[in-house]
């Protein structure tokens, strides 16, 4: 499974724009996915790859979802990571949470950095300009996790 998540999407029109990706993907392209609504983000997973067309159409980026526990977290962010080019120099965390949690954005960021230096361990932390931006958007007892490039 590929799962992809929309962060640009107005809230009220995420179910509209689920429905219609989820539609076009199976009638253009005989591809099976479903969509879930998590607070302002739209994600979806699909059984393939979903094309560059679609994906840039509707800015759908490469995610993943877990519940909110650390130790998931940081395996996720491994994971998501892996395939990323080795040249990669700088990164940042960003965390963003939503409810009531045991942690601060700040602490879980600094613990989350761990899981980059496992996959990169020459890499440095640049908070201002970063080549690799990896997105933690903590949402109660769930987590939407994807990346960005310079």
């Amino acid at each position: 499974m590929i799962n992809y998540v929309c962060v640009d999407i107005p809230k009220k029109n995420l179910k509209k724009i689920g429905r219609k990706i989820v539609l076009r993907l199976i009638e253009q392209h005989r591809i099976l996915s479903k969509y879930q609504v998590l607070n302002k983000y739209l994600y979806l997973t699909s059984i393939e790859n979903i094309s560059d067309d679609i994906r840039n159409k509707y800015g759908l980026i490469e995610a993943e979802l877990c519940d909110s526990n650390n130790k998931k977290i940081y395996n996720k962010i491994k994971h998501l990571i892996r395939n990323e080019k080795p040249n990669i120099r700088t990164f940042a965390i960003s965390v963003e949470r939503k409810g009531e949690h045991k942690f601060t954005s700040t602490e879980l960021a600094k613990e989350l950095a761990g899981s980059v230096f496992d996959v990169f361990p020459k890499i440095k932390v640049n908070l201002e300009n970063p080549e690799l931006k990896i997105n933690v958007k903590v949402l109660n007892n769930k987590c939407i996790i994807y990346t960005e490039r310079k």
